[in-house]
């Protein structure tokens, strides 16, 4: 058994030395930088312990930048090193394209303290591919250019090391008004496209006719109430909408065989905005079931899981309140009759909880798991079907405070435990971290670039762990991060 990690770690070596050319030469570019801008002819120029190896493009802080070519992104500097935040292409001829000062303020400040979020466009990550135009970050003073004017240093490398003056391809290059649209990755899934309010993802096996699992979304906050079903190469099943269209709550989504037929049912909860709205449904978006979990009035939204706890082949459902609500995890049968209730937290706390749950096994039993939504620490908390603390850990630091998102599977199937898999729910960086249900740590793993902070949910299954991004500032993103090979 094996794990395919589909992530890539870039080896950088940043030379010290590097040989100049004055030689003419015209690359086809597009110009890297939109909207009004100046520069000369500063290839050469003398510095304190140098020469200018490239050209000065000075505009406006915060300017947008874009991909000269199409091609690699080879570097991505993070943390911020001595000469600023940087971005470094190759295009397929091996030329080099360096980007250097990128922002590092916070909007509207001079600070320096803007991190990576405030330097880089979405999707700037080491070893990626990038196209003409698409956006690479935003104009800045970072590094040994702090405080002076804002400027973009660009600079144009042959495969061999050999310097290029820009200013003949710059002069050249083709301006664009707006920035491309980058493509998706490879095995990646853009649910929604250029939706931005992120995704709610689960994992089952809905399609009886085809082997293997199907994934499941749900549209974030801000997006219709847009459910779609895929398979794992990225191909459209089916879509619906279990709820009003005019609804922008967002909606979550769970899979369950609720029925015991063999077959995963769809199950949904309204998002913040909506009643605390359940509907069982087949994989065409048929209603079997609909039930509200809370009182009809509330409207902090529902979460909601599935899993077989009682040992009767039937999956249960199981719904946490969301944000307003107290910290109530209900359990309900496949007809919407309520079998089980408790508090996972202090009943006062109202950021909202995520709710998992896992079957029982020969060595662990049923378990429904808890995590506190924003606003409260990052406890994560295994419960025995009556209500009852299995055990409890904290996966990040406790001051955190953006809320943890949760799943639990057997992700890892050289054993028969399940592992519970979590993410920051708001404001976390891409830090999914497993556990067992004994609360001890047994695996870490990371997706999106290491600078995004953002949220994440989390859609396990035996052998396999999917992620998606969770709002932000980026379009909703679903990837496999693991997939277990026999």
């Amino acid at each position: 058994m094996k794990y395919i990690h589909k992530l890539f770690t870039a080896v950088i070596i940043v030379a010290c030395a590097i040989p100049t050319a004055t030689l003419a030469e015209v690359r086809p570019i597009t110009f890297p930088v939109i909207g009004p801008t100046r520069y000369s002819n500063d290839f050469g120029a003398p510095r304190s312990d140098h020469t200018h190896q490239g050209n000065d493009i000075i505009g406006t802080k915060l300017q947008q930048l874009i991909a000269a070519v199409t091609g690699t992104i080879y570097f991505a500097a993070y943390p911020q090193p001595s000469y600023g935040y940087a971005v470094f292409l190759r295009d397929t001829d091996g030329y080099k394209y360096w980007y250097i000062h990128i922002n590092n303020d916070n909007p509207g400040t001079d600070d320096g303290l803007g991190g990576g979020m405030n330097a880089y466009a979405p999707g700037i990550r080491g070893g990626d591919p990038v196209v003409a135009g698409q956006s690479i970050g935003w104009m800045g003073d970072s590094g040994n250019a702090e405080g002076g004017v804002s400027h973009l240093h660009f600079e144009i490398h042959r495969s061999d090391g050999t310097v290029v003056n820009p200013l003949d391809s710059l002069n050249a290059a083709t301006r664009i008004g707006q920035s491309t649209i980058a493509p998706a990755l490879s095995g990646e899934i853009l649910p929604y496209g250029e939706f931005r309010g992120g995704a709610s993802i689960a994992v089952g096996e809905i399609v009886p006719s085809r082997p293997g699992l199907e994934i499941v979304t749900g549209a974030g906050p801000g997006g219709g109430p847009h459910v779609k079903v895929f398979d794992t190469e990225g191909k459209l099943l089916n879509q619906f909408f279990p709820y009003p269209l005019g609804f922008r709550g967002g909606v979550d989504v769970a899979t369950g065989d609720t029925n015991g037929d063999g077959i995963d049912e769809i199950i949904t909860g309204a998002g913040p905005g909506g009643g605390p709205h359940v509907r069982i449904m087949k994989r065409d978006g048929t209603v079997i079931k609909q039930f509200f979990a809370y009182i009809e009035t509330f409207r902090g939204g529902v979460r909601v899981a599935a899993a077989d706890l009682n040992g009767d082949g039937k999956d249960e459902i199981i719904t946490g309140a969301g944000p307003g609500g107290g910290p109530h995890v209900r359990i309900f049968d496949r007809l919407g009759n309520r079998t089980g209730q408790f508090f996972a937290y202090a009943e006062t706390f109202r950021g909202g909880i995520d709710v998992a749950a896992v079957e029982s096994t020969p060595v662990t039993p049923a378990a429904i798991i808890t995590s506190a939504g924003p606003g409260g620490g990052p406890h994560v908390r295994v419960f025995n079907r009556q209500g009852k603390v299995i055990s409890q850990f904290f996966p990040y630091p406790v001051e955190f405070r953006g809320g943890v998102r949760v799943d639990a599977a057997n992700v890892d199937t050289k054993n028969d435990r399940p592992e519970i898999v979590v993410a920051p729910a708001t404001g976390g960086g891409p830090n999914i971290r497993l556990y067992g249900v004994d609360a001890k740590p047994v695996g870490f793993e990371s997706e999106f670039e290491e600078w995004w902070r953002g949220g994440y949910d989390v859609a396990a299954s035996e052998g396999t762990l999917y992620v998606s991004s969770l709002g932000g500032p980026r379009r909703a993103s679903v990837r496999n991060i693991i997939t277990q090979e026999d």
